[in-house]
């Protein structure tokens, strides 16, 4: 049974998206990464990731979103704008550079993220990276690599812990080692950057920065 077929995550990008959009419209707007997960455990998702391609089109979907009852809870720039709409929470990125579905697709971290709907002017179409299909498939959490937000990737090994919860895969030691090598590989201004980065973004921190800031201490003694 293929979970994640691009017809069941056009499907799915659809049930979302038409709740505050045309079905064509005239930039493209991308749900991309964590919403899907619900076609493998069942439970409907509680946060969407919609991604623009361009400021102007980034605008009229907040507005749009906005008309249909949703309320901003969040401004995070240069990260996201954060808003709720009934039990859903929403975050727009302020990221508009990317401006098709396979650079936003290639643009993620975790192979389970590297799945999406784009809704424009030709309508509707979805994108699966076969690295996913393979994380299903080994019920493993893989990363796509180079990670291309490395800046951010002690993030992304708090999401693929998160993701293994939910979803009771593992993740597969050489993952992690790779977050901690590609961590201590940078020199050591990059490495405290790196915490500062996550600690912002994070809502859970704790072990991850502790193990960070204690590698940054053994490396400099």
């Amino acid at each position: 049974m293929n979970e994640l077929a691009p017809s069941k995550v056009l499907q799915l990008g659809r049930t979302w998206l038409d709740r505050f959009l045309p079905s064509r419209t005239q930039g493209r707007v991308f749900l991309i990464g964590g919403a899907y997960k619900c076609l493998l455990h069942g439970r409907p998702p509680r946060d969407l990731d919609l991604f623009c391609s361009g400021a102007d089109f980034r605008h009229e979907v907040l507005e749009a979103l906005r008309s249909h009852g949703a309320r901003t809870i969040a401004e995070n720039p240069p990260y996201q704008t954060t808003l709720s709409l009934d039990e859903l929470t929403i975050e727009v990125a302020y990221d508009t550079t990317l401006a098709t579905l396979e650079a936003r697709i290639e643009s993620t971290d975790i192979a389970l993220s590297a799945v999406g709907c784009e809704r424009g002017p030709q309508g509707d179409r979805a994108l699966v990276h076969p690295l996913a299909h393979t994380s299903v498939t080994r019920r493993e959490i893989l990363l796509l690599t180079p990670l291309v937000n490395w800046k951010y990737s002690l993030y992304t090994l708090e999401r693929m812990h998160r993701y293994a919860d939910e979803l009771g895969f593992v993740v597969p030691a050489e993952q992690e080692e790779y977050v901690w090598q590609l961590f201590l590989a940078q020199p050591p201004a990059e490495r405290r950057a790196m915490i500062r980065r996550y600690e912002r973004v994070s809502a859970h921190g704790g072990p991850i920065s502790a193990r960070a800031m204690s590698l940054c201490t053994e490396v400099s003694g």
